[in-house]
């Protein structure tokens, strides 16, 4: 059976903490080789430096590449001062998800400049991806949650950490996660049967992770077609609003 595939979490930019650069061209062109037809991409940028110029990059690079990228925006906390309106301004010029990075950036998740952001994001209806990769994220996101409305989606959930996670699961169908730490025999089919394939989305991580070694997990995974499409692109395309 074949499968559309869109990636939800892919990244391009330099990456000095590993002395790497990641070109654009470089995505578009794990993509195009293993069969991915679009992703969700942010430049490095905005997430180590400053987020108004990654923001720029991001959506112009992405514009250029007819359509393959989806631009996604962020914004860092420690430098957020209440702007009303940011978000709308965001999605407004294209941006179709929000991602926050506490774990590389170090600040925790009850920090109250990212709650503000939330609420500026909750009328835009985007998803957020935020980083939870971490024993403790999941739980601290719950702490925070309260009664908004927002997709939330939890990005890098491992074997460690999936009991943690499945059980915020539970408590919030408006939380789904991203498969991009997904190693383990057995996890996924784990994850399907306990929370349904409609709550994990397909990420990879690429370019900083292997897209090859991502999507065979999935494809090789023990669960049936229909889960595998609805993971591989049908999940986040309802969550994008068919984008």
């Amino acid at each position: 059976m074949a499968f559309e595939i869109i990636d939800a979490n892919t990244v391009f930019g330099p990456w000095p903490i590993v002395r790497a650069d990641m070109p654009v061209d470089r995505l578009t062109k794990a993509l195009s080789k293993h069969g991915v037809s679009q992703s969700i991409a942010i430049s490095t940028v905005g997430v180590l430096h400053n987020y108004g110029d990654g923001n720029n990059e991001t959506l112009r690079l992405c514009s250029e590449q007819g359509g393959t990228l989806i631009p996604a925006a962020t914004i860092d906390p420690r430098g957020y001062f209440g702007a009303k309106g940011l978000a709308a301004k965001l999605a407004e010029a294209g941006f179709k998800m929000f991602r926050f990075f506490p774990l590389i950036q170090e600040w925790p998740l009850d920090h109250s400049a990212f709650c503000d952001m939330l609420d500026d994001i909750e009328p835009v209806g985007a998803p957020v991806m935020i980083q939870a990769r971490e024993t403790g994220c999941p739980s601290a996101l719950q702490r925070i949650l309260g009664g908004r409305d927002i997709t939330f989606i939890l990005e890098g959930i491992s074997f460690e950490n999936m009991a943690e996670a499945v059980s915020v699961m539970r408590k919030y169908p408006n939380i789904v996660c991203d498969t991009r730490e997904l190693r383990v025999p057995g996890a996924l089919r784990f994850l399907v049967d306990q929370v349904g394939a409609d709550r994990v989305v397909f990420g990879s991580g690429c370019l900083r992770s292997s897209l090859a070694a991502a999507l065979g997990y999935v494809m090789d995974a023990d669960i049936p077609d229909e889960a595998k499409s609805a993971i591989l692109s049908g999940n986040i395309k309802r969550l994008l609003g068919g984008a």
